[in-house]
């Protein structure tokens, strides 16, 4: 699926991203990818002379700045050398902006195929690099970005970066955007003989179960068993993967973060935004939710992706 693509690793050289970079150079050994390491000086810090609550001359803030690129970039060059110890090609960049912008940019003015995220993090700096913009990055890239938190499910294994991918999530909500992200977990599945969990969660109004307790149980139950109908059809549709359904009633995002914790899950796989047939938003924000709080990596793509488009090195 990601045959020949080139990985986005940005890096903050938290913890958290060096561990996201396992998943990076996973990724990179199966397809035969490359990786680029990106490192963004947030111009927070320092514009208008201002830098760590210290004012600075216009020629101590650029002296800053030169001393963090080349503080960086040593370590970029690290990365890369340990990237290409495991036999994958890397390219490591540095550039000062903000994180989500200059993440986005790399994205298209290189090619990029697949972003891998650590969802949070701090710089060597003390500053916030991930958290929300993670959520921004999610809500905005063209391609699929890979969300890795630490500690988390594990689907690479630590001696040979190989993939192990058992059993897949998929959330929908029935709409049509949905639908179209479905044949993207369905291809994963198939590439990796991994079963596929197919789950939707129906929200109620919070004023039903309080003042009309009766309706609630009522129309809870008619909405499961609308939901087990639809998810029955979509399994049917489906050949040459396992699958497996679920429907439960509840706020998606919980529901989704709890049937991870109940189900032996190695990955989520989510559009990043969609609306429920009866008109409230499921996905979007529900999306960037379950990136911050679900236990295993989660998938995100935006439906009218069409597939990587290979580059020459």
């Amino acid at each position: 699926m990601f045959r020949k693509s080139c990985i986005l690793l940005p890096t903050d050289f938290s913890p958290y991203a060096l561990h996201a970079m396992k998943y990076a150079l996973a990724m990179a050994k199966t397809y035969e990818g490359r990786v680029h390491f990106l490192h963004v000086i947030d111009e927070a810090l320092v514009s208008g002379g201002h830098a760590h609550g210290l004012w600075l001359t216009k020629g101590d803030a650029d002296a800053l700045v030169e001393s963090m690129k080349e503080h960086a970039e040593s370590r970029l060059a690290l990365l890369t050398q340990t990237a290409e110890q495991e036999g994958v090609k890397g390219a490591s960049f540095t550039v000062v902006g903000k994180p989500h912008d200059e993440i986005l940019n790399h994205v298209r003015d290189h090619g990029s195929n697949l972003v891998v995220l650590a969802t949070h993090g701090r710089s060597g700096f003390d500053h916030m690099v991930f958290g929300s913009v993670a959520e921004k990055v999610v809500r905005q890239s063209p391609v699929p970005v890979l969300c890795i938190k630490h500690p988390e499910h594990e689907f690479v294994s630590d001696e040979d970066l190989s993939l192990n991918i058992q059993r897949i999530l998929f959330p929908t909500d029935f709409s049509p955007f949905a639908e179209k992200a479905l044949p993207f977990a369905v291809s994963l599945c198939r590439e990796f003989q991994a079963k596929l969990v197919l789950f939707h969660a129906n929200e109620l109004s919070v004023a039903l179960p309080e003042f009309m307790p009766d309706a609630a149980l009522t129309i809870g139950t008619t909405m499961e068993a609308t939901a087990r109908d639809a998810l029955d059809r979509m399994k049917n549709s489906i050949e040459g993967v396992e699958v497996e359904i679920a429907s439960v009633t509840g706020v998606p995002h919980r529901e989704i973060c709890r049937l991870v914790e109940k189900l032996p899950l190695d990955l989520i796989v989510m559009p990043t935004h969609g609306r429920s047939g009866i008109g409230h938003i499921l996905f979007g924000s529900v999306a960037e939710k379950v990136v911050r709080l679900a236990r295993c990596p989660v998938f995100t793509i935006r439906p009218e992706w069409e597939g990587p488009e290979p580059r020459a090195d």
